[in-house]
């Protein structure tokens, strides 16, 4: 059983009523006919599928959040337009990089992350300022991407240029002197619009409202620029160039530490890491894509990406502060004192992705036919240093003193550390239409990974059958699998060197959907039943890596998206989840950690007039634990936001905006992500300020 608070009744009684009021006024209305690919909330079509697809013929749950939603919520990162999805829970933000969990399974930022259909590294703030819209892939989409957890991928659609000139400039001013400039023109370059450019930069800093030992404040600030450009290739194609750089800088906080029974150590506000204690990161993106029709029936696809990552990490604490079963604690309940230390990381990726798609329509034995045959290849280069020390010294919890950085830690002092692998993947998936009613997928990947130690193969198959009872819904079922290659095992446990194969998962899901008010809504629903297997553990009594745990995750998914009139659009998710360990040593039985039972998000948008916008929209997420052990308790809670938008007409071509947005309405406390015994507290109610001018 769960408890839901009186404050997420009263919001979910608000927005029922809202949509109701709002159907019954629709019932009434004149049937329109609504032109383009964007309706309210809801896409018709998923880039992430590697072809067109509308929602009904996607054998699978795709959750889809565009650029009037993530504009609306005055979205800064990824984080917060990831909040609209229920199947989502927050992870850790230690070094100002977010970590997520779907439906149970942690999103590794090196293999759960594509940009555009290819390959990303996501192990930076990612910049929400150069994405036209953030799409979510529910289950495995190994047979597209290759390598993946069984959750799903977080696909990233970066902004086009455009052919009408277009200059908007933005203003943000919020709590915690927030401070966000952004600017974004573009338009065409010819008088035929055949070349295109667009041109998007920003700059931000912030403040948190915590604080370290001396008084200061922990700060951010972020540069992002980027250009794109396209140009026609007559009328059988497009090329697109693009290059994007963001730069960030600011403090470490590691988060709040806690008991294991989760009382807080110290305050809220409390920074365990020193003031000198930062990170520097630069991150380059550029390359190229090609879109060309071969034929009537047949489109070649292609693109290249490097992306480069230079991060240097200076660090004061690692690992957990407390830790109940360890024989040294860094923290000391009695006295009050941890030990302060010293570490500084260079790190330097390089990452190169290519693929090429075929995809082309024909009729063969009296049934349509949609094929897609491509390859996929990544060059992931890692190059590390690092020196660190031992301990500094030891500091109260309970006084203003700090430990100064010691003047010879200097990363160049370290070893060299190279790392590198390729991955090639070649694919087909044919996409049936056997008659009007009942459709079917099915397609296989293979997929080898190589580095200087080992290989790894994979064959994964998926398939799926779709049946249309009506032009407006449909039912599906669907196999797939994933596989996730392991490293040998490490050094310091005795079993030192041996291979591990992938662990790999097995996804069963029957969902269906169903359109609404002319195609304008659209409802569905998923039961899901994910076992992942050839899970790697370690052994405390034998200081050895095992491989043979086994979890399962189970669940129930609806979601209603779209435009109920065209005065309210609404976004919203439900999710239940059981996910647990089903064979392992230790925790067998036992819930994973940051997977919460039941999550609930809603977000509504209330056109009052032509000028102005109401925004209301709730989260509420269930119980669940920061540890795979069931001991650190992080109690259910629920998030109300308000927005509100005026637009105002400046001149015959100049139009004004002005939003606020208040987030966390009721000034909630809550616990999201972290590592075991730290969590970070999530944000205290903030007032924000958006000021834009659109020409």
């Amino acid at each position: 059983m769960f408890t839901i608070k009186k404050s997420t009744i009263l919001v979910a009684a608000a927005l029922s009523s809202m949509a109701v009021h709002a159907h019954q006024d629709a019932v009434q209305e004149e049937n329109m006919t609504v032109m383009g690919t964007q309706h309210g909330y809801q896409a018709d079509n998923v880039s992430a599928m590697k072809m067109e697809m509308s929602q009904l013929d996607t054998p699978g749950v795709i959750a889809v959040y565009d650029e009037t939603l993530i504009e609306e919520q005055g979205a800064a990162t990824l984080g917060d337009v990831l909040k609209n999805d229920a199947s989502i829970s927050a992870g850790n933000t230690r070094r100002n990089r977010e970590r997520f969990y779907m439906r149970g399974f942690e999103l590794n930022p090196d293999q759960s992350y594509l940009r555009d259909g290819q390959f990303h590294l996501a192990n930076y703030a990612l910049p929400i300022e150069l994405y036209e819209r953030v799409e979510v892939l529910k289950g495995p989409s190994s047979l597209l991407y290759g390598k993946s957890t069984p959750a799903g991928m977080i696909n990233l659609v970066t902004k086009k240029a455009q052919g009408d000139f277009h200059l908007n400039v933005s203003q943000e001013l919020g709590a915690h002197n927030h401070t966000k400039t952004t600017l974004d023109v573009g338009g065409a370059l010819n008088s035929d619009e055949t070349l295109r450019a667009r041109l998007i930069g920003s700059t931000a800093k912030k403040e948190s409202y915590r604080r370290h030992k001396d008084g200061s404040a922990v700060e951010s600030e972020r540069m992002v620029g980027a250009l794109i450009v396209e140009a026609d290739l007559g009328d059988r194609g497009t090329v697109r160039l693009n290059y994007d750089r963001t730069k960030d800088d600011g403090h470490i906080d590691m988060g709040s530490a806690f008991f294991q029974n989760g009382d807080l150590i110290g305050t809220k506000e409390f920074v365990w890491d020193m003031p000198w204690a930062k990170r520097h990161s630069t991150v380059e993106n550029y390359g190229v894509n090609l879109d060309f029709e071969l034929s009537q029936n047949w489109m070649l696809t292609t693109g290249y990406n490097r992306q480069n990552v230079d991060r240097r990490t200076i660090e004061s604490n690692w690992g957990k502060v407390f830790n109940e079963s360890s024989k040294k604690p860094n923290y000391d309940p009695k006295t009050q004192t941890w030990k302060v230390m010293a570490r500084d990381t260079f790190e330097v990726f390089k990452v190169d992705t290519a693929y090429l798609d075929f995809k082309g329509e024909f009729e063969l034995a009296s049934m349509q036919h949609k094929l897609l045959v491509g390859t996929s290849y990544v060059d992931y280069k890692k190059t590390d240093q690092q020196d660190k020390k031992g301990t500094l010294g030891k500091l109260s919890i309970n006084d203003n003193k700090i430990i100064a950085k010691p003047t010879d830690l200097d990363y160049r002092k370290g070893k060299v550390n190279e790392f590198e692998r390729q991955t090639l993947g070649l694919y087909v998936q044919d996409y049936v239409e056997i008659n009007q009613q009942w459709h079917a997928l099915a397609g296989v990947r293979f997929d080898q990974e190589k580095n200087k130690d080992e290989t790894h193969n994979n064959v994964l198959p998926k398939f799926a059958v779709i049946y249309h009872p009506s032009d407006e819904s449909s039912v599906y079922a669907t196999y797939s699998q994933s596989f996730e290659p392991k490293d040998p095992v490490a050094a310091k446990y005795k079993n030192a060197g041996e291979k591990l194969d992938a662990e790999r998962g097995e996804l069963y899901e029957l969902g269906a959907k169903k359109e609404f008010f002319d195609g304008l809504m659209l409802v569905s629903g998923a039961l899901f039943n994910i076992e992942k297997n050839n899970l790697v553990y370690d052994d405390r009594d034998t200081n050895t890596m095992h491989q043979d745990g086994k979890v399962r995750h189970r669940g129930i998914e609806l979601a209603a998206d779209g435009q109920v009139t065209d005065s309210l659009s609404l976004s919203s998710s439900l999710m239940w989840l059981d996910a647990r360990y089903l064979d392992h040593p230790r925790l067998e039985g036992k819930r994973a950690k940051d997977a919460p039972k039941f999550v609930l998000g809603a977000w509504a948008n209330y056109q009052i007039d032509d000028k102005n916008n109401f925004h209301l929209g709730a989260r509420y997420e269930g119980q669940k634990y920061g540890d795979p052990y069931e001991k650190f308790n992080k109690p259910a809670y629920t998030l109300v936001d308000l927005g509100y938008t005026h637009r105002v007409a400046l001149n015959d071509s100049l139009d004004g905006l002005v939003r606020v947005n208040v987030n966390n309405l009721f000034n909630e406390q809550y616990l999201r992500g972290g590592c075991n015994h730290n969590a970070m507290y999530g944000d205290e109610r903030t007032v924000k300020a958006t000021f834009q001018i659109n020409l």
